[in-house]
């Protein structure tokens, strides 16, 4: 069996189109899970953007700078089980180059981690986006926990993960 491969690769490590070529893999790989399951075709499907608020409980709608409260530790920025019908996957994460209070990213879904993303490798030139080759999903009524390592008390940090949605049409969006 191959490893698994969820690091971040910083995004100037990798060639042009790349990022696309790694975000559609991962889309087709969810929307076939889906299809399976759900015993439907593409057309039934969407693939939507994450809602920080809606679909993670975020604090806010979008990714909002927030202050973390414990230092040297873990601290959790979303937790839950995913929905019925609906399936998250993450590629990637833009840091923020302007505090660098969070070092790593822990995804742990149905009571195993999962990956560990370490934040440190990125780089300010690449306006500290990295990319995971392999993707991390969270599968439907799954169990999950989003955290992110904080070094320092109270200072600001801001993470947007990159990633999609994919779900049986009507749920959200019924184009």
């Amino acid at each position: 069996m191959p490893p698994s491969y969820t690091q971040l690769v910083p995004i100037s490590e990798l060639a042009p189109g790349e990022v696309a070529t790694i975000r559609n893999e991962i889309v087709r790989g969810m929307m076939a899970i889906a299809m399976s399951q759900l015993n439907i075709g593409a057309d039934k499907i969407v693939v939507r953007d994450i809602r920080p608020k809606a679909d993670l409980d975020y604090t806010y709608e979008d990714w909002a700078e927030v202050t973390g409260t414990t230092v040297n530790a873990y601290e959790t920025m979303s937790t839950g089980t995913m929905g019925k019908d609906k399936w998250m996957g993450f590629y990637g994460v833009k840091d923020d180059p302007d505090s660098v209070s969070c070092t790593a990213i822990k995804f742990n879904i149905g009571g195993n981690d999962r990956a560990i993303w370490l934040l440190q490798s990125l780089n300010e030139l690449d306006g500290m986006v990295g990319i995971c080759p392999s993707g991390v999903i969270i599968p439907q009524n799954a169990p999950y926990t989003i955290s992110r390592w904080v070094r320092s008390i109270n200072a600001t940090t801001r993470l947007v993960l990159k990633g999609v949605i994919v779900e049986r049409r009507g749920l959200v969006v019924s184009p």
